[in-house]
């Protein structure tokens, strides 16, 4: 019974150590401004959480800063309505705003807490089904690939997702082994939340019915009543969400180009795109191909081939639905680090296990420390620039335009569309120029806030009043054109 104590113990510490490595490691340029990799989906995040606190808590209508519409179905979204997602990532970032004040920082400090928590989750999950040094690799690994580190700090609903994802797969796994209701519920729960931030949660539904073709018939239909109860509760948030948000056409993005507007599904250059430059490449350094490998290679039971084959079929499913979407956006490769995470825990254990004696241990494991040197130094070099600010000069101007502008000004700013420049300047607006600048200051414009001097800035500065000026930004008065001498 000692023996055991001591055994949960060091599971504990060791959990403990691979969360806090994961933690640290994602806090890196903790305070950096939000103008890094995909910046224009985190500023529209951060905007909600901040319209949040300065027009009052809306969950059901959260606001970020345009006014343009985000899809075809208009030109204009005057209620700034985003309905990306259902906002439970802005909706815990909240309360940190509200007693310390709106910093990035303390969205990055959420996103990071539950890409941390994920190890431990995970470690359950993969412990369950493959022992306990698999376990504790596949946190490892979680804790420490570039790609994942970066991604798990980002102004962005994706760490929560997957947080929300393995946890309810562990919790459904922990249901599936003991059928007891509270394991149950709380899975739908969380299996919801997964779904609410990321409709295409919806894969997991592969490996819940992977979960149920480990039960005997005779088990299923004793508990008929909790699979359905199961449905009910992690599919009926998203719903009501997708039904309250129709009534908005306006505030949600257009998806249609996600599925294979570039017909690029199946063809040479989609798995070129997702298979070797992201999950080979950017995500497992090359060396974690190696060892993702033989996680496949090893012996399995017949839970471990169902539980991670029906992941991988989820998985694949899903880049082939969402084909477009995939090779677009490297961060929608986010929910395949668990599962690659967990193999290439499972694959490590295996090529260390293979042959006897201390030295061809001694080499096996010498073999596995270079393949994950490998994974996490290809793996840095391919992200490091990840953590670079695009261009300061939004920083600047936009910090220059929150100290001098009016705080219920509208300014255009110009970004191609990308709403970060936008972000920066605290104001509402528009993230680029859709029509004549007349016509866009008779709906409102006050000022126009410019990093590139084209001929449009130009014109402007020969014309109008300029409030500030540097080297690489200016901001223009509209209304005091026809007034400047």
């Amino acid at each position: 019974m000692e023996i055991k104590k001591i055994i949960k113990k060091g599971k504990g510490v060791v959990l403990f150590l691979i969360f806090a490595l994961a933690f640290w490691l994602r806090t890196y340029r903790l305070d950096y401004p939000l103008a890094d990799w995909h910046s224009w989906r985190q500023a529209d995040t951060a905007a909600v959480t901040r319209n949040f606190i300065k027009e009052g808590l809306s969950p059901l209508y959260p606001k970020f800063d345009s006014l343009w519409a985000l899809n075809n179905y208009g030109p204009e979204n005057t209620n700034r309505y985003f309905f990306a997602e259902f906002p439970l990532y802005n909706l815990l970032v909240y309360p940190l705003y509200r007693l310390w004040g709106t910093k990035i920082v303390y969205s990055r400090l959420v996103s990071i807490f539950f890409s941390s928590l994920t190890t431990v989750s995970l470690f359950f999950l993969v412990e369950s089904f493959s022992g306990g040094a698999a376990a504790f690799l596949a946190a490892l690994v979680f804790a420490v690939l570039p790609y994942n580190v970066y991604y798990g700090r980002v102004v962005m609903p994706d760490p929560l997702h997957v947080f929300c994802g393995v946890t309810a797969l562990t919790l459904l796994r922990f249901w599936q082994k003991t059928g007891r209701w509270s394991f149950l519920l709380t899975g739908g729960l969380f299996l919801a939340a997964h779904i609410l931030t990321k409709p295409y949660g919806l894969i997991l539904g592969a490996v819940v019915g992977g979960f149920l073709l480990l039960q005997k018939k005779e088990t299923l239909w004793q508990r008929r009543w909790q699979i359905i109860v199961l449905g009910i509760v992690s599919l009926t948030p998203y719903l009501l969400w997708r039904w309250h948000i129709s009534h908005y056409p306006e505030g949600q993005f257009g998806t249609d180009w996600l599925f294979n507007s570039t017909r690029i599904r199946f063809r040479p250059a989609f798995f070129r795109w997702l298979f070797y430059e992201r999950l080979t490449k950017i995500i497992l350094g090359g060396g974690g191909l190696a060892l993702f490998v033989g996680g496949w290679l090893a012996e399995k039971t017949k839970e471990e081939w169902v539980f991670y084959s029906s992941w991988m079929l989820g998985l694949l499913v899903f880049v082939s639905v969402i084909a477009t979407g995939n090779v677009t956006h490297d961060y929608y490769q986010l929910p395949w680090v668990p599962l690659l995470a967990s193999l290439v825990g499972k694959g490590s254990v295996f090529f260390y296990r293979q042959g006897e004696g201390f030295l061809r241990k001694g080499f096996n494991a010498g073999v596995v420390l270079c393949l994950w040197i490998m994974m996490i130094g290809i793996g840095w070099y391919e992200t490091k620039g990840f953590w670079n600010v695009n261009n300061w000069a939004i920083v600047k101007a936009g910090k220059a335009a929150d100290q001098l502008l009016p705080a219920d000004a509208k300014v255009i700013a110009p970004y191609n569309r990308d709403s970060t420049f936008l972000y920066q300047t605290n104001r509402i607006g528009w993230p680029f120029v859709p029509e004549e600048i007349e016509k866009m200051v008779a709906r409102g414009a006050d000022y126009y806030i410019s990093v590139n001097f084209d001929d449009l800035t130009k014109r402007l500065m020969e014309k109008c009043q300029i409030v500030a000026q540097e080297k690489d930004w200016v901001i223009i008065d509209l209304h005091q054109c026809e007034k400047k001498k």
